[in-house]
């Protein structure tokens, strides 16, 4: 090293040994020239103190968010993996978070326990569901019945439209046959092997298990999180350290549970209103079980852009099975698609107010990733999670950055 080089760095490690002692006693210091012109800055310990945390902090940020990917990489391998488990858990809690109210309701006004109050309400949403269950399990038979019927219809109707494709197809065979070249006579023809999957008995009969113990155990621990009340936030408040603290712990409990509850009741009054109008416009176009497809509206809307495509293509299928002029045909998928497109333009953004919806960009990622985490069962539940977790960064101070970019 050269001398006239090695003796600034000397200098500047004199002059930082003595800034150190200089920061222990209190004293201000001199540092040596920021620039080319040589001269001498005095800074007060504070800086120093605050420049040799702003050095050390740099590898600790670093750190830190190589921690945070590991972090999120293994929170999605569980619920990934943990599907099975997770999903009746977030069901239950958001219908905790939807039917909680009513419960408070009952003990309030009809002086009802609160184990009682949730018993009753669960009893009357089970009988809810399971008689429209009972009463859509006709039409759905029906239906079934008559889909290999409908079927060979529908086949003779397109098969104009086959045709073409069929001969392209037997040209394309003709053609590879005579690119791997014709066996010769007596030549052994090679063996194909095909692994047979498990039936579609053996499938529905595992789904319907499946289903079953998930709705058990969603009951259950619905029943416990309804009938504990405020336990969870009584405990929650007593960890707290500060009064403020707690003030603070109790006002976003009690927001964030009026925001997600109106958030899934005006939701679920929308869809069930649409499906209402879609039921109603099905009948009057003469579609065969216009009470399913108004159902079958209700719920596929809850999974936004792809619920209301499938909803489409479905009554798009019935309306060609069922009719045979093309305006007949045309009308029942149009009138869901106009129906759908009002709902999703006009009737939420006026009833849901600003704050409370979502960035279309947001939804559809988050539909991306739910459903690929969880399946139909995660596209159900990717809209009602993504608002549970806006609200809940609206409502603290450090996420309202993320809340405010989840929003429209």
């Amino acid at each position: 090293m050269p001398p006239e080089t090695a003796k600034p760095i000397s200098a500047s490690l004199e002059v930082t040994e003595d800034s150190r002692a200089a920061s222990r006693a209190g004293d201000a210091v001199v540092l040596p020239a920021a620039a080319a012109g040589g001269t001498a800055a005095a800074a007060s310990p504070a800086e120093i103190t605050d420049a040799v945390e702003e050095a050390l902090e740099k590898p600790i940020r670093v750190r830190s968010r190589i921690l945070t990917g590991l972090l999120t990489l293994a929170v999605f391998y569980t619920f990934y993996f943990a599907k099975a488990v997770l999903i009746p858990i977030a069901l239950a809690m958001l219908l905790n978070l939807l039917l909680a109210p009513v419960v408070r309701g009952l003990r309030r006004y009809l002086r009802l326990p609160e184990w009682l109050g949730a018993a009753l309400v669960l009893l009357l949403a089970v009988a809810v569901v399971s008689g429209s269950m009972y009463g859509l399990s006709g039409p759905v038979a029906r239906w079934l019945d008559e889909l290999p019927l409908a079927m060979i219809d529908l086949r003779d109707k397109v098969e104009e439209l086959r045709r073409p494709v069929a001969e392209v197809q037997e040209a394309a065979k003709k053609v590879e046959n005579l690119a791997q070249g014709e066996p010769e006579p007596g030549e052994r023809q090679p063996v194909q092997v095909a692994v047979q999957g498990p039936g579609l008995t053996q499938i529905f009969l595992g789904g319907a298990v499946n289903f079953v113990t998930a709705s058990v155990v969603m009951v259950a621990l619905l029943f416990f999180l309804l009938a504990s009340g405020d336990t969870l936030l009584r405990q929650a408040v007593s960890i707290a350290p500060r009064l403020s603290d707690k003030r603070r712990v109790v006002e976003i409990a009690r927001d964030t549970e009026d925001d997600i509850s109106y958030y899934l009741l005006t939701i679920s009054l929308i869809n069930g209103g649409l499906g209402v109008a879609v039921g109603v416009a099905m009948y009057v176009l003469g579609m065969p079980n216009a009470i399913l497809w108004g159902v079958m509206a209700g719920i596929f809307n809850f999974v936004p852009f792809l619920g209301a495509v499938v909803g489409i293509a479905i009554v798009g299928l019935v309306a060609l099975l069922t009719f045979d002029e093309l305006w007949s045909i045309l009308l029942p998928p149009l009138s869901y698609l106009f129906l759908t497109s009002f709902e999703a333009q006009f009737v939420t953004p006026a009833l849901l107010a600003r704050r409370l919806t979502l960035n279309p960009v947001a939804v559809f990622v988050a539909l991306i990733v739910w459903t690929w985490l969880w399946g139909v069962a995660g596209a159900l539940l990717a809209v009602p999670l993504l608002a549970t977790f806006k609200i809940c960064c609206d409502h603290i101070e450090p996420l309202q950055p993320i809340g405010t970019m989840l929003g429209r």
